[in-house]
């Protein structure tokens, strides 16, 4: 685990977004552009918001997600709706870069629709962590752990829901990948993590390799660093 530890979740949101500008600086320098899948939690959108204050050049931008909801663009609970309310709707994203996976439609359509407009490879994925262990909507002992593909439809029984959500295959395939992790609440999970117990039916996120953990004090409290 490379582990990057702030003091507060606003101090991590706001190295996360640090980061993230330079890396779209040098992606756009070396390859014209900048291609980012955004996730949902409440730590990204603190990072949403630092963003606006940095220099990015947007136009160069392509967003993407990595897991959404069974809901449509304008609920309270779609991924999209908090991108768009924090970050998107105040920097100049061209709308047709702005590429929203589709929660209302039938969920095996979308998200063989969305696969199909990934690019080749992403720059960056961004994830979170939930209490249980799960990343994007990759939850414990569900079908989509074992997914084949770049995008599925994963029947969360717990939540007695449907979800869109990248594949292990295709978080994995990205140039980098980033986890966004704060408060006390995680603490024990990335113990458990990083001690290897629970494997990835019982962790889902043990699934990401090679990540950068942008964690906050409490969060990594429990961490042999």
């Amino acid at each position: 685990m490379k582990v990057l530890v702030s003091p507060t979740p606003a101090d991590t949101a706001r190295l996360a977004a640090e980061h993230l500008a330079r890396a779209a600086a040098a992606a756009i320098t070396e390859r014209g552009a900048f291609s980012v899948a955004l996730s949902g939690g409440s730590t990204p959108k603190l990072m949403y918001a630092a963003l606006r204050d940095l220099n990015v050049d947007w136009s160069r931008v392509h967003v993407y997600f990595s897991d959404e909801r069974s809901v449509g663009p304008d609920s309270a609970d779609s991924n999209y709706r908090t991108a768009k309310d924090g970050l998107l709707a105040h920097v100049n994203v061209p709308e047709a870069q702005v590429h929203r996976m589709e929660g209302e439609r039938d969920p095996h359509q979308a998200a063989a629709d969305y696969a199909a407009l990934l690019p080749d490879r992403l720059d960056l994925v961004l994830l979170g962590m939930g209490d249980d262990g799960h990343t994007a909507s990759l939850f414990p002992d569900t079908d989509g752990l074992k997914a084949g593909g770049r995008v599925t439809a994963n029947w969360v029984p717990k939540l007695d829901t449907w979800r869109l959500s990248f594949t292990f295959e295709e978080i994995n395939a990205a140039r980098e990948r980033w986890l966004l992790v704060t408060g006390a609440g995680k603490a024990g999970v990335l113990r458990e993590v990083q001690d290897g117990m629970g494997g990835v039916d019982g962790h889902p996120v043990a699934g990401v390799h090679d990540a950068v953990w942008y964690l906050d004090t409490a969060a990594a409290a429990q961490l042999s660093l």
